[in-house]
This record gives structure tokens, sequence and C-alpha cells, in this order.
């Protein structure tokens, strides 16, 4: 068994142990998980400086290439946080490759287009010369790609029950032994958590995984917060001026809001006056798979048409999340991070049996006000409140505040086997959302 890595101040950064890092080493055939597999042409893979031009034509001498692993809309989106730390490193690519698997396998295709990035196929991916894997989720055949593999969360940390076809299991999602062990062996080579109880749940349900896990933050989260001083700048972009904007969030799931309350964003349209008010609604990237964009547009035609705005699935939450007043959601991912962010915030649902006990999560059901049916929508949201104890239920959600992308960048590194570059890493403020 490999030994506990380093760990070091009160936030639990961690430097992965040695022989980890050894076991990875790019010798002939080293990290392969079939006999045989593993094997480059030679010089291939080389860790020797100016080594690894990967093209015979190109240009920039790339030293180290990085898959980013996408499974669906939801992984991509936050690729998009992550990748930030390579920023600027003219020593290393990235493309990109589906993992296939996923209930919600919409085609990426025109995503990655219009992204511009490189995409590889997975088989290729597999065999071919990448030095460190990122994957936003521990799903799908991680096992068969024979590099290291980093895994972190693609929401605002692990705090779900592991969903199956019957319900859900008592396993947390993203930390399960199905999702990250393969014959009894650990598969990621570094497994990131958002906060240190995590490393406590990891260790309860997946101990052989506990020595290569450890704490970063949420690199998600801290873009978020340093958005906050813009704020004006995404609201002009939203064409807000100065209405109050009420941000409506779904999850995926028969508990979700959009599954019990589909008819709110129509009825808050019409509760709110437009001179004063804005609704904007924004749906888990699952619901619009699961349905289809026109089915979509379909069923919030009359919201639309009296002003509501519906937030597409593969860009503008963040924004919109930056902008907003208030917002109404319910157990998934927006709701949390519009709770530590210091939002107004009102649960129209909450599936508390999907949560794993004693988890941030839970503790936002039981102390964020509820949105009921006997009160007039107009008087609950005009009272909504920030969560009472919002700035501790951040501390307890995320580590690391404003220094995630440089504990992030450090792992990334150790694993590359490169010197980090010389700048600092910061999380850049996202991008913001004009709607069409």
């Amino acid at each position: 068994m490999a030994s506990a890595p380093e760990r070091s101040g009160e936030n639990g950064s961690f430097r992965l142990p040695s022989d980890t890092i050894r076991a990875w080493s790019r010798e002939p055939g080293a990290g392969s998980r079939e006999p045989g597999a593993g094997s480059r042409e030679p010089g291939a893979g080389s860790r020797e400086p100016g080594a690894g031009s990967r093209e015979p034509w190109g240009t920039v001498p790339v030293r180290r290439r990085v898959l980013g692993v996408v499974r669906n809309l939801t992984a991509l989106d936050r690729l998009g946080d992550v990748l930030p730390v390579l920023a600027d490193d003219f020593r290393v690519e990235t493309r990109f490759t589906r993992a296939e698997g996923s209930a919600f396998d919409t085609d990426l295709s025109d995503h990655f287009r219009r992204a511009g990035m490189r995409v590889v196929p997975w088989q290729r991916a597999s065999a071919a010369e990448f030095d460190l894997a990122i994957s936003p989720s521990g799903n799908g055949a991680l096992h068969e790609l024979d590099m290291p593999v980093l895994t972190l969360s693609h929401g605002a940390g692990h705090h779900k029950h592991r969903p199956a076809t019957t319900g859900f299991t008592s396993e947390v999602a993203g930390l399960s032994r199905d999702q990250l062990l393969r014959d009894g062996e650990p598969v990621p080579a570094a497994v990131c958590l958002t906060h240190q109880d995590q490393l406590a749940l990891l260790g309860r349900h997946n101990p052989r995984l506990r020595e290569r896990a450890g704490v970063v933050g949420d690199p998600c989260f801290d873009r978020l917060r340093a958005s906050l001083p813009a704020r004006e700048r995404y609201r002009d972009a939203l064409g807000i001026g100065d209405r109050e904007l009420v941000v409506l969030t779904s999850t995926w799931g028969e508990r979700a809001l959009f599954a019990r309350r589909p008819e709110l964003a129509a009825e808050l349209v019409g509760a709110l006056p437009a001179e004063t008010h804005t609704i904007a609604l924004v749906l888990h990237p699952n619901v619009w798979d699961l349905h289809g964009p026109w089915q979509i547009e379909q069923w919030t035609r009359r919201a639309r048409d009296a002003g509501l705005v519906l937030v597409p699935p593969d860009r503008g939450w963040k924004a919109t999340l930056v902008a907003a007043d208030t917002v109404v959601a319910d157990h998934g991912s927006l709701g949390l991070y519009a709770a530590a962010l210091g939002k107004r915030l009102l649960l129209g649902s909450f599936g508390a049996r999907e949560i794993v006990a004693n988890t941030p999560r839970y503790e936002l059901g039981k102390r964020a006000c509820h949105l009921t049916g006997t009160a007039e929508l107009k008087e609950q949201i005009t009272a909504a409140a920030p969560v009472p104890g919002h700035e501790s239920l951040a501390a307890d959600t995320f580590a690391n505040h404003d220094r995630a992308a440089g504990e992030l960048r450090r792992v990334v590194y150790e694993l590359l086997d490169l010197p980090e570059p010389s700048w600092r890493a910061t999380a850049p403020p996202v991008d913001p959302f004009v709607p069409e």
C-alpha cells in the first residue's frame, strides 16, 4: 500500500506520496492497465527537457499533454473551472475525449466545436501519449487510461447518495468503491476534494483511496467569489437595470424543484411586476439532455413571452447567480453556492433522501426558509433573506477560499512532474451572460 500523503496546514493541503508518483513513471509500460500496455514509440513520453514534441509538424515545444475527460455537459462545464490552472504555460497542451456510459450523454460535438477544443476518440486517448487525465467524475472506464488520473467533484462537493436505476444507494456519489476502485485497486492517482469533511466520508466508504485524497477547495466557488466585485457588470449584460433579479434553479430527478413545481417560473412571472422584477430559470443540464431544448422551450413559452429569462445549459448560470438578488432553489449545487455567497434564498423543494446526513447540503435543508403553497409568492420573495449563518456554512462547505486554484495547480504539476509556473494561480472571474 502506498504511503500516506504529506499534509500541512489547517486546511489539509496535501502532497501526493512519492511512491504514487513513481508508479506513474514514464518508463516503458509503467502505469499500464493491461499486459504490454503503455508502450510507446522510441522517445515518446520522455521527461527530458525539450522532449515531448507531440506532433511532427508542431510549432510549440509542448512537453506534457493533459486529457480532459468529459462524460456529459456538467463535466465539461466543471473543466472550464479547473483548466485555467494550466493557462499561459506553453509547456502543457490540453485535449479532450468523451467517456461514454452516462445516462445523460447528449452529443457534445457542437460544444467542443464552439469552444475550439481538440478532441480525440476514447480508444485513441487511452493509448496515446497523454501524461495526465483530469475527470470531474469517478464514473466511466477510467481504468482503461494508462496514465495518472485526477478526479474531482463536478458540483459543490460530494454530498449526495449515489444514484442507481432503483433509486439511491447508501454510498456517497463520487466517492464510492465502484467508482474509484477496479479489482480492488485504486484507479485515480489523486482525488481532489472541496473540504476536510469529505476526507472522513471517503475514509469511511473507501479507505483504500484515503491515501491518495486531499483537500484543494472548489475552483468554481472561487470564480463566483472573484466575480462579485463586478456584479453590476453582470447585471448590465443581462439587461436588468435596477430591477430585482429572482433566479429559479432546479437540479434533475423526481425530487427536483422543476419536477415538483414545473409551473413555478410562470407563477413568479405572473406574481412579480415586470417593472420591478426579472425572473430567470436555470435548469440542470441533465434536464435539458433528457427532454431536449425544443421541449423545454415549449414548456416555458408563455413565461418567456411574459419576460422569463431561460438560461441555456452550456453557459450563463454562473453569471446569472452572481447577478441574482434572490434565489429559489432545491437540493442541487446552485442552491448551496447561492447560500454560501450570501444570496437571499428560499427552498422550493428539497430532496433530503438524496443527501448524505450531516453534510453541509443537509444542513442547508434545515437552515434555509422553504417556499410554501399557502402564502402569496410576492410576499415570500420580498421577505426572503440570506441563510442564517451563511458565512459558517460556506466555511464548512469549501476549504481554501480564494486559494483553490493554487492548491489544485500544485497537485496537477506534481503529477505532470513539472515545476509550477512562476506566476500566482488565481481563479478568473466568470464570463458575463447576454440573453439571446
